[in-house]
């Protein structure tokens, strides 16, 4: 069984990790930033359905890591919280 020391260790490092995650999804929400503003130049003129799409579906993405990364500061906060927990 591992000791609250190394249990602690364990939960600083998760968080961490979380943390670096965190600063990679937020490099790829500003990458997906740059694709939509690219797609919507592109779009500027045309009411094409398949450009619409891919904006939209852009959208999405971009949506959807920022619900990551909310998720995940949530679980390195938890982590963090429990390390309060054990002393």
């Amino acid at each position: 069984m591992a000791s609250i020391e190394e249990v602690k260790a364990a939960l600083a490092q998760a968080a961490e990790q979380g943390n670096s995650t965190q600063q990679q999804i937020r490099a790829a929400i500003e990458a997906t930033e740059q694709t939509l503003a690219r797609l919507r130049a592109v779009a500027a003129g045309t009411g094409h359905p398949t450009i619409a799409e891919a904006i939209a579906r852009g959208e999405q993405s971009k949506q959807r890591l920022v619900e990551a990364m909310t998720l995940l500061q949530g679980s390195s906060q938890a982590a963090r919280s429990y390390m309060n927990v054990l002393g």
